[in-house]
This record gives C-alpha cells, sequence and structure tokens, in this order.
C-alpha cells in the first residue's frame, strides 16, 4: 500500500506541474478571486452538515466573557462568515483573513447577523497578526484554517499573544486520518491537487500534535469523524487556555513573501524531478527486488557507523553517562535497544548492564555478535527481529532504559513507538534518544532535506529526513521531557541538525 501511495502521489503530482509553474509565475494569484465565490458555496453545504458539532463547540463561549464586560472575540480566517450565526448575541467581532477577496460575502453574512457587533475587517495571515494588540480580546476562533496556514505553531503562538488571561482559543479541523485506512491513503495521494483547489490547504497535518506542544494550560480536545467527503472526514474540535507565552523557537527573520514562494516553488519541483528518478527504485520495491538491498545495507550501516561514532562520541557520552541512575536498588539495570543494528552504542552503556536487542533487520545479526564480543563488559540477553512499532515479545513495564538513536526517522509510525515504549517501561524508567530531524525551514539544509528525500528513502533503508520527531515526544505523554536540539559536528548536511536527550515515564 505504501509503494501504491507514493506511486499514485507522484502520478498526481506529476499531473500538477502546471499549476506549479502557475504558482511560480504568479497566475495563480487569479483563483485567489475565484476562491471566495467557491468556498460560499460549498460552506453552506457545510454548516449545514456539521451545525450540532459547532452549536455544541461554541455553546461554552459565554464562559469567557470578562465580568461585566462585552464578549470580544477575534476569528482567524473568516472567510465567509459562516461561523457568525454560532456567535452569543452583543458579542464583538474581530474578522481576520489574509485574502481580501473575501470582504464582499463577508459583509453579506454581517448584515445576516445583526446580533453581534463587527469591529473591523483585517487583511492578514494567521501568522502575523501584527495590528491586533497583545491579551486584548477573550476568544480566538480558528475553523479549518490551521490547514492551510504556512506556520502553525507560529499562528498559535499569535493566537496566545492575543488572548488575554482567561480567554480561550476555539478550533475545529480537518485532520490526516489513521494510517491503516484509504481515507489516510487517498488523502496523501490527491493532496497536491487538493493544495491548488483549496487554496493551500493541506489535508496531510496531524495539527493535534501542534496544539498539545503549543504550550497551553489546559486543552479539552476530541477526535471525530465528521459526516463529510472522505479526505477531510476525520476532524479535531475543542478548546485551549493559555497559559503565560509560548517560546518563539524560530527567532529569525522570516523571509518575504516573494522568496518564500520562489523557494517553496524549488523545493516542489526539485522535489518532483528527484521522485522521477526513483522511479525504477519504487519498480523495485513493488517487485520485491528491494528485498535484496535488506541485506546489503547491514554492511553499509555498519561500515558508516564507525565514522559516526567518531564524530560523535562526545555527545554520545554526554548522553549516556547518567543512564546508570536508572539501575534498581540490587545494581541491575536491564536496557532495551530499540533498532541496535551492529550495537554501535554498547560501547557508551554501563558496566554489568543487561541487553535486550531489538531490530526488523535480521541481517544485522552477523554485525551485531561482532560488537557483543567486542563489549564484554555487558551482558547480552536476547536479539529480536520485530518493529518498534509492535513489540509484543516484551513484557509490560519489563525493562530500566529504553534506548532509540537514528531510529524514529525510518518507523512508519512514531507515536506507535513511543506508545510501545512507554508500555514496557517500568515506571520511573527512561527513554534516551538521539535522532536526526528537520531544520528550520529558513535555511538550505531544510530546502535540500525535502529535495533529496525521495532518493534518500532509500538510500537509508526507509529513512525520512524531514521528520520533526521533537513534536511526537512532546505529544508523547511521559512525565518529563529533557530535549535539546544540536548540530551534529562533520556529519553530512542533510542529516546535522539532531535533538538529544531522555524522558522519564
Amino acid at each position: 500500500m505504501t509503494f501504491l501511495m507514493k506511486l499514485c502521489t507522484l502520478a498526481v503530482n506529476v499531473l500538477c506541474l502546471p499549476l506549479h509553474l502557475m504558482e511560480a509565475v504568479g497566475l495563480y494569484q487569479l483563483y485567489k478571486r475565484v476562491f471566495p465565490i467557491c468556498l460560499y458555496r460549498i460552506a453552506i453545504t457545510y454548516n449545514k452538515k456539521m451545525h450540532d458539532k459547532k452549536k455544541e463547540l461554541f455553546r461554552s463561549l459565554p464562559e469567557f466573557n470578562k465580568p461585566g464586560g462585552q464578549l470580544t472575540l477575534l476569528e482567524i480566517g473568516c472567510g465567509t462568515g459562516t461561523n457568525f450565526e454560532f456567535y452569543p448575541p452583543g458579542c464583538k467581532v474581530i474578522c481576520t483573513d489574509p485574502n481580501p477577496h473575501f470582504q464582499k460575502y463577508l459583509t453579506k453574512a454581517m448584515a445576516e447577523n445583526d446580533h453581534l457587533k463587527f469591529e473591523s475587517f483585517v487583511v492578514a495571515s494567521g501568522e502575523d497578526m501584527g495590528s491586533v494588540e497583545d491579551e486584548s480580546v477573550d476568544v480566538v476562533v480558528c475553523t479549518l484554517v490551521l490547514c492551510s496556514v504556512n506556520d502553525v505553531p507560529q499562528t498559535l503562538r499569535e493566537a496566545h499573544r492575543i488572548l488575554r488571561p482567561g480567554g480561550a482559543f476555539f478550533f475545529l479541523e480537518h485532520v490526516v486520518a489513521d494510517p491503516s485506512t484509504w481515507s489516510y491513503f487517498f488523502q496523501h495521494v490527491l493532496q497536491p491537487a487538493w493544495y491548488y483547489f483549496g487554496d493551500g490547504c493541506q489535508a496531510t497535518r496531524e495539527t493535534w500534535k501542534h496544539l498539545e506542544a503549543a504550550g497551553f494550560s489546559e486543552l479539552k480536545m476530541r477526535h471525530i469523524e465528521a459526516p463529510l467527503i472522505f479526505i477531510i472526514k476525520p476532524h479535531i474540535v475543542g478548546y485551549a487556555l493559555p497559559d503565560g507565552q509560548i517560546a518563539d523557537n524560530n527567532p529569525s527573520e522570516p523571509l518575504r513573501l516573494s522568496e518564500k514562494k520562489m523557494k517553496c516553488f524549488l523545493v516542489k519541483l526539485c522535489r518532483l524531478l528527484c521522485s522521477v528518478l526513483t522511479l525504477p527504485l519504487l519498480l523495485m520495491e513493488l517487485t520485491g527486488l528491494y528485498g535484496l538491498y535488506k541485506r546489503l545495507f547491514p554492511l553499509l550501516a555498519y561500515n558508516i557507523t564507525f565514522s559516526y561514532n567518531d564524530k560523535m562520541h562526545k555527545t554520545k557520552r554526554e548522553l549516556f553517562r547518567n543512564v546508570g541512575k536508572f539501575a534498581n536498588a540490587d545494581g541491575t539495570l536491564r536496557l532495551l535497544e530499540i533498532g541496535c543494528g551492529s550495537g554501535a552504542n554498547f560501547k557508551f552503556y554501563p558496566y554489568g548492564c543487561t541487553v535486550i536487542c531489538t531490530d526488523p533487520n535480521p541481517h544485522f545479526q552477523q554485525y551485531l555478535r561482532r560488537n557483543m564480543a567486542a563489549n564484554t563488559h555487558l551482558t547480552y540477553e536476547d536479539f529480536i527481529v520485530v518493529s518498534a512499532e509492535d513489540m509484543k515479545d516484551v513484557r509490560d513495564e519489563s525493562v530500566d532504559v529504553v534506548v532509540c538513536t537514528l531510529v524514529l526517522c525510518s518507523v512508519r509510525n512514531v507515536l506507535r513507538v513511543l506508545r510501545e515504549v512507554h508500555r514496557i517501561l517500568k515506571p520511573g524508567g527512561a527513554f534516551y534518544f538521539l535522532e536526526h530531524v528537520v531544520s528550520d525551514s529558513s535555511t538550505w539544509t531544510y530546502f535540500f532535506q525535502h529535495v533529496f528525500e525521495p532518493v534518500w528513502y532509500y538510500l537509508g533503508d526507509g529513512c525520512m529526513i524531514t521528520r520533526a520527531t521533537w513534536k511526537d515526544l512532546e505529544a508523547a505523554g511521559f512525565s518529563e521531557l529533557h530535549l535539546k536540539h544540536i548540530e551534529a559536528p562533520e556529519v553530512t548536511t542533510v542529516i546535522r541538525p539532531h535533538i538529544m536527550g531522555y524522558s522519564i515515564k
């Protein structure tokens, strides 16, 4: 199914090449004039089908009115004003949208909802609402908007900034489906075309992860199945309460809009060309010939690991120096390594530690035995051929420490792996990680990561170099998370950005 999805997505991407070119030369801007007309008609149907959901969501809005005052509400990406009918009488509404061509339909919606007081319509993106003062509104509303903003965390920081203490952020957003469903398949296949039809809409976003990582003091959220077309059927709905300021993880000066668009176009075009070049590899995967590479990969990884370990020796020593503190009262320590590969981490584990090795590739075993023989200070319990998402052979709460280095980049489902880690760890146990991650979007490293990923995926036996793995760790539900971003010394540019640290169950 993964191969078929990639092949179909590639085909749709090729068909969308004229649209990519239209966007690059500026002709796509004409659609921004037409889009409000389309959305106005679609929104009527959407509102009918989602009427009960919206009514339930917005019924608690009056609770966030400041004592003795008028409820001030700001809606991000107000569009045609389809939410107005659900707002409480007397509410003061500030409307924002980056598309000025919505104003005609917005004015009509304002006239039809005279129970509200409309303060202003601000043409602004969700990421930069600089004209709105800090802590000036009681409620921020965002429905079907986080799917199309360029930077979800920045939009949430802006929402946090303009909300007064005690205010609330209400949301209703479509999200990516479960990977086991056909909805997930079609969301990814049709995404290139859907992006243009929906004026930048991304049907494959895991928006709940951004909300969980946004630093709200309280998050009330649930996943629902909306009675809509399959591609936008999975939704999240709820509200969040702010507490303090959200740290700005991207302090660098943002690129000008024209530069952003050009860079985005170049990424898409170069990635598309790179994907076309990997078509023979896709066919090899379909016919099963790629399975031969899985026999060769352990040999390559074994040799590459020597160089990586030399360059990352100090980093690994720093990471693993306090593993011993998670030993039991009798001094024993059971450690399980996910994706152990050739055993490159063994030299960093404490004396007398009992190690359980797991890896989905059985062909690593001969290289693993070499490192076992070279590290006699450890006791080796077992080598289990199993995927990290399903370690059913390992009992619940049976290990003191789990280690995972350069593995979460290639698993199919990071959150499922983290749930498995949580399951097998004893209470108070620790999960140690060292992973390469996606670079900051303003860098050329980010550009090359996205361009070369189709090739890198096959070279690295499923390795994804564009994952923001720290978001999954932040959303995994550990009681403590000690994480820092580093630039790995002297390693290949596309895997230079790393995260390292540990979390406690």
